[in-house]
Formats: C-alpha cells, structure tokens, sequence
C-alpha cells in the first residue's frame, strides 16, 4: 500500500475528489495500487478501530456527497477520551477500490460556506466603515487627524478579526461524533474574557453618550463594570455558555448605546426604564426624526460587530453538562435574582456609595456615575411609593380639614354647553427663554385675544417630551412631580381613575377624547376608559384626504374635526366635553419635506425656523376655531395649553437668552416648563393676562368659569393655589411671586407640599383605600365648605 500524508490544511489535500472539504486536521489517503490489488481483493475482513466507519462508501458516493461526514477521534464528552487524541491506525476492511479517511483530530472543518459567510460579512462591516468615512474623520480641520487614526484603528480591527477568527480560532473549535459542537468546562480564563468584554461595553456605551466620561471617578467606573459583570455573570448561569453570554452582553449594550444617544437627542431627556413600557409608542414617532450616524455610533457599530464575530468562532464552554445540573445551577441563578431584586430596591446601596440621584435630571446622574450605573439608580425610584408618614387616616383628617377652608365661588353662572380643552402638541413661547426676534410674528392671533379670555403661562414637568405626564396632570388635578421618570397612564393605571372627565359626565355630559395619531400610544385606550371618557376618536376616524404637514394631520384639520364633532349632536343643547391632543408640532424638525416662512434673526437653524414655521401654522387654525365659535348658539368655552418645550438646538436657546441653561437662575430655568395656555369663552368671564400657574391647577380654573359644581378636591386645589400659584418638579412661586426651589422651601409651603403629596398618592392609589367623597362629584360636594361670593 501506498500512503500519502498531506500537511494540514494543504490545498491540493483538500482539492482530492474524496468527498472531503476538511482543511483543518491532519488525514491519511490511503490508494490501491497495481501492486496490492491481489491482496486488496483477496482479503475478506480485518480489525477495526473502535473510531474507524462501521461501512464505507463507494468512491463514486464520496465523489456525489462532497459533504459526506467523517468520525472523528478525541470525542471526550462521549467515552471520556481526551480532544485531540490519536486513532486506531488499523486500516478499514475494503474489498472495493475507494479512497478511505481517518480523523486524527476532533476539529471542525472550514468548509467553502463558512469562507464565504465569513469573508461576506467582514467585507460588508468593512463596506460600511468606508462609506462612513467622513462621519468618522469629521470636517473640522483640527480633528482629522484624531478621526483618521480612528479609522485606521478600525479598519485594522476588521482585518485582524477576519484573520483571527478565520484561521486561528474556527480550527481550534471541536466537534464529537454525532457532528455536534464538542462542550467543555468552563475555564478560569474564560473570567478574564467575560470582563475583559464588560469593560468593552462599559467603555462603548459611555464613548457614545458621556461627554464628560473624563471625569468620571475611578470607583464609578469601577462599579458600572462590576453591574455590567454581574448582568453578564446572571447571563452565564441561565444560558449556561460562556459564548452566548458574551454575545448577549455585546449585543444588549451595543444596541443600548444607540438607543440612549438618539432618545435623549430627540427628547432631552436620557432613556429610563418607563420607555420600555412605552415602546410602540417611540416606534410610531420614530418615523418623524431624521437619524444621523456619529463617529461613536461608528465605532459602536464596527466593535460589536467584530466582537460578535470572535465570540461566535470561540469553542463551546459550559457550567453544566448534566440536566440536573442545569436545572439545579438555573434554580440557584433565581434565588440570586431575586435577592438581587430585594436588595437593589430596598437597600440605599446608591446613597452608600455616594451617589446622589437627581430624578428630574437623570442626565447629569448618567454623566457623572455612568450610563449603566445612572439607569438603575433612576429606575430603583420608579415605583409608586407613598410619602413619607402617609397614612389614610392622615390623609382623610387632611382633606376634612380642607373642607373647613372658605372657598369664593365659581366666577361664572352660565354654564356652557360645549366644554372644549386641546393640549397642543409642543406649543412653546420661546420669548419667555429670552429675547426672540424673528421676520413676522409666531402668534400674533393668540397674542391679540384678550376679550372674555384668560390667558398666561403654565408651568409642566417635562421638557422634550412625556406628553401623557401634563395630559395626566390637567385631566386629574395631579402633579406628576412625585414621579417624573414614570408615566402614570402606563405603569399606575389599573382601576377607575377620578378627574375632570368624571366630574363633567356626573354632570350630564357626553365626553369624548381624540388624538389625530396611534390610538394606542401612551396607553390611552386603556387610560381613557378608566377616566371615564365615552368616545375616543383616533387618526382612524379621519378621511383619507385629511391634510397633512411632515406627514402628520394639521391643526387646522384637527380643528375642523372638532368642530363637526360638534355640529353631530342628535340635540345641539346635549352637553359636550371634549379633550383633544395635537399632533402637527410633533417633534422631528430637520425633515426637508416643510421649510416655512419664519425665520430668526441672527441666528440660522432649519430645524428653529421649521419648528417656529409650524407654530405660525397653529397660531392660524387657532384663528378659524376661535372665529367659528364666537357666534356659536350654544355657549362654548375653549382651553388650550402646551404639553412642553420642544428639543431644539442648545445653542438657539443660548442665542436668545445669552447664557447657558445651568447658568441660569432658577427662575429662569423654570421658564424653560413655562408652556402657553388661555381659557376662552363666548360668553362674559373674567379678563386677565401673564397669569402663571400650573397644569394641575388648569382645570379647577376652568371649572370655576363654568358655573358648574366642582369636586372638594377642585375647591382644594383652588385653596392651595392661592398658597403656592404655580409648581413644577424644580419648585414653585409663591403668592409673592417668589421662585423657590423645593429644597429652600419654607415650612408652610413645604407642609402644604407633603399634605398635597398624600392627597394625590390617595387618589391613584389602591382601589378601595381611596377617600372617594372627596375626589368624585356628589350631592354633598363643596357643601360642607364655606362660600363666599356669588
């Protein structure tokens, strides 16, 4: 016999028409030749290795089956063997002439398809970082060069991935008999991976959003490292491979490093825990921003995909190979969880180890202790939790009292028969900010309304977005300053809830609520029904023709569609509320498909005179539906207010103020939440202007120019505002009109803060513990009180 030892991974071995594609392990090609045919033939049996083929194949098989399979030796999960161990070296009984195969090694092979997938997919991440090449260098002359190293470095980690994975670490993974991956023990190394990559994605997802990561301290870096280590280290338990933890891991922050850039570019506000609950809803406005790559997106991108590549190409290691291991290691994994879950929630461990959670700006908690470190210390306070020394009993003795408090009454005695309150969607007065200049008037028609009109500013929570936290502060009288990471439509709405829309239906009227948009967003199926709305008319209800700007519906067509709600009554004199959302200011200002007529002096943004362009348009349907009404038979009253300021620029806002926000005031600052609103009637009321209060107080103000009886929490409301006028999450005004921040608070105000706090957790908590008198309309509401006026 001849026989031939090719080295391994040699071309022309592989090239052999034996049915093999393997270049990885060594093999012996064992030949007939003329000289051993008679002995070939002649020989009927010999002794095979326990590792050799019980039958062989014709050559003309091998050479149809180019895939044909081979045994290999060192299967140590099957008999215990070692990997890599030698074979029988006996040589197969054959009686026919064939080509026949030995495995000496246990390694997969590289076959033609793992090349081409493999070379297909570094050249695509390799493509992708070439035409993301001035995103990476950048245009400014003085930081070229830094991008060009960047892109070198990358560029070099694409090659060097390729080589490695390829045709170091894919041989080295090992396959046992039944062609499946061979599993080993996890190794101590195997620790030193998992952190290694830890650090990786702690680095990845602070280069991306932490712009001051600089001066972060070192035991903050330390502790996000160590909560992205316990993550994976949970991960690794569960899934009980040291590969798909990692590729979990790189995965999860990788695509979290994008999702907290763009959230907070888009909103102004970081991603908290409260948007996962809220996900469809960012899924249907996503379509209204332009996303742009960075060079750290880049980066992030480039990294996560070469580390996916290592981690898919590295051998399989295991906790436990047993399926009582398995099923015992997983059942520990829970308890840890959840004592993990105990601790984490009622342990201070953030105040321990120094850090101080600023709820109403999580940003400057992700900065300086870190993204992963700053997400989990805002979430931990997302609960809805009581404050402190609540009890009911306090709190009924409160709300007793406060009827005992003289209360004027309502302004008005005509009652109107259509109630209509639209929050407007981004409706901001930036001349509050600061000194806003521009080629025409933003509002000129709302700026010229005075005649039966109250009008001013009010005071949100929120700013770039959340618009269901002020929706929820005006229809319930609730401030969401108790939670501001939390929505409550989404995470506490799970009963009846008390609020205007009940209120108004005890009354005699039909309510309705429409939002020109995805009826589901926020919840608000959900969350108007338990408000006690009767209709909800959604984009659905609108024609197919209804106009649109930037692809959402117009004011202007919103309006007409209230309007005709109106003018639908079977008895034009059936009471009517309505509660209407806007959609057209919605953000997503740099679309080329609007451009606009406003402009700002000085000061060239496309996305500020976009955003100022479609004010203008609002300001214009404002017109026509005031026009309309004013004539209208029935008498109609109309609320209208902004849900928050947009995002725009930081630098427009340092334009027209000249000082950046944190050098601001608190006064100033506080005018960044100071939203337009106006109540109208075409009847008499009161006349004022530059009012200041806040969305919780709005609708008692309504109220009162109604003539309509009011809940004991409206006349409380009423009270308190005329302790503290306006609040918000940063503090209040007093009837001095003093800006205080809650923490400079004096004790009276402070005592009314906490007593208003226990009210508000009553009344959207538990169903049952609830002081129900004093928050829905009865026969006896208000009665107790003492009134003054008439």
């Amino acid at each position: 016999m001849a026989s031939f030892n090719w080295p391994q991974g040699s071309l022309f071995w592989s090239a052999r028409k034996c049915g093999l594609k393997d270049f990885g392990g060594t093999a012996q090609m064992h030949f007939k030749t003329e000289d051993e045919t008679d002995t070939l033939e002649g020989s009927t049996q010999e002794k095979k290795s326990k590792h050799e083929r019980k039958a062989e194949a014709p050559a003309s098989d091998l050479e149809r089956d180019e895939n044909l399979p081979f045994e290999e030796a060192g299967n140590s999960e099957a008999d215990g063997s070692e990997p890599g161990g030698e074979a029988d070296s006996s040589e197969p009984d054959s009686t026919e002439p064939v080509a026949e195969a030995v495995r000496t090694a246990g390694h997969f092979p590289r076959t033609r398809k793992y090349l081409v997938f493999w070379s297909c997919y570094f050249a695509a991440v390799l493509v992708f970082l070439i035409t993301q090449y001035r995103q990476v260098v950048g245009t400014d002359l003085n930081d070229r060069k830094y991008g060009n190293l960047i892109f070198i470095l990358l560029a070099g980690s694409v090659a060097v991935t390729a080589v490695m994975t390829m045709f170091v670490m894919q041989p080295k993974k090992l396959r046992g008999k039944n062609g499946k991956e061979l599993k080993q023990r996890i190794r101590p190394w195997d620790f030193a991976i998992i952190l290694a990559a830890d650090i990786c994605a702690f680095l990845v997802i602070e280069y991306v959003n932490n712009d001051i990561f600089d001066q972060m301290e070192f035991r903050y870096m330390a502790l996000n490292v160590l909560g992205i280590f316990i993550m994976n280290m949970i991960l690794l338990f569960w899934l009980n491979s040291v590969r798909r933890s990692l590729m979990a891991v790189t995965a999860i922050w990788g695509c979290m490093s994008i999702a907290f850039y763009y959230v907070y570019l888009f909103r102004g506000e970081p991603l908290q825990l409260i948007d996962f609950f809220s996900i469809t809803t960012a899924a249907t406005v996503a379509g209204s921003y332009t996303f742009t790559l960075t060079r750290a997106i880049v980066v992030d991108i480039v990294v996560s995909a070469c580390l996916m590549a290592v981690w898919l190409n590295m051998r399989c290691h295991v906790i436990a190979k047993k399926l009582w291991g398995k099923l015992l290691m997983r059942a520990g994994i829970a308890v840890f969880m959840f004592g993990m879950y105990f601790f984490y929630l009622n342990v201070n461990w953030n105040g321990g180890l120094g850090i101080l959670t600023d709820l109403f700006a999580p940003m400057k908690t992700y900065q300086e202790y870190g993204t992963t470190v700053g997400f989990f210390c805002v979430a931990k306070y997302m609960r809805l939790t009581p404050p402190d020394g609540y009890s009911v009993s306090k709190t009924e003795k409160i709300a007793e009292d406060s009827c005992e408090e003289e209360s004027p009454n309502t302004t008005t005695a005509t009652k109107p028969v259509n109630i209509i309150c639209i929050m407007n969607e981004s409706w901001a007065d930036y001349r509050m900010v600061g000194d806003l200049e521009t080629n025409q008037p933003v509002m000129p028609y709302y700026d010229s309304m005075e005649e039966n009109t109250i009008k001013g500013h009010t005071l949100v929570c929120i700013r770039g977005g959340g618009t269901a936290k002020t929706e929820y502060e005006f229809l319930t009288g609730n401030s969401v300053k108790r939670f501001p990471g939390m929505v409550p439509y989404v995470s506490y709405f799970t009963h009846d809830e008390y609020g205007l829309a009940r209120t108004l239906s005890a009354q005699g009227y039909e309510t309705a609520a429409m939002h020109p948009y995805k009826g589901s967003n926020w919840n608000r199926y959900t969350a108007y029904r338990l408000l006690g709305f009767d209709h909800y008319y959604t984009e659905d209800d609108y024609d197919a023709d209804t106009e649109k700007v930037r692809g959402l519906i117009t004011d202007k067509a919103n309006y007409k569609k209230i309007i005709d709600l109106v003018n639908s009554k079977e008895d034009p004199t059936q009471p009517y509320f309505l509660f209407d959302v806007t959609m057209q200011n919605h953000g997503g200002y740099t679309s080329a498909d609007y451009t606009g007529d406003i402009t700002v002096d000085g000061y060239t943004d496309d996305s500020v005179n976009r955003y100022l362009s479609l004010e203008h348009l609002s300001d214009q349907a404002l017109e026509e539906l005031i026009e309309y009404f004013k004539n209208y038979d029935q008498p109609t009253i109309i609320c209208m207010f902004g849900d928050h300021y947009p995002t725009l620029p930081d630098s427009f806002t340092e334009y027209i103020s000249g000082s950046s926000y944190d050098d601001l005031s608190l006064q100033d600052q506080m005018w960044y939440y100071a939203t337009p609103f106006f109540i109208w009637a075409n009847y008499d009321i009161p006349e004022e202007e530059n009012v200041l209060t806040s969305t919780n107080f709005l609708s008692t103000m309504l109220l009162e120019n109604t003539g309509l009886q009011m809940t004991d929490y409206n006349y409380y409301l009423k009270d308190l505002q005329e302790t503290i006028p306006a609040l918000n999450h940063m503090g209040y005004v007093n009837a001095d009109g003093v800006y205080t921040a809650w923490q400079d608070g004096d004790t009276e105000s402070l005592q009314a803060e906490w007593e208003y706090e226990c009210l508000q957790y009553n009344n959207l908590g538990p169903k049952g513990r609830r002081i129900d008198w004093f928050f829905a309309l009865t026969e006896d509401s208000g009665k107790s009180r003492k009134i003054s006026g008439g």
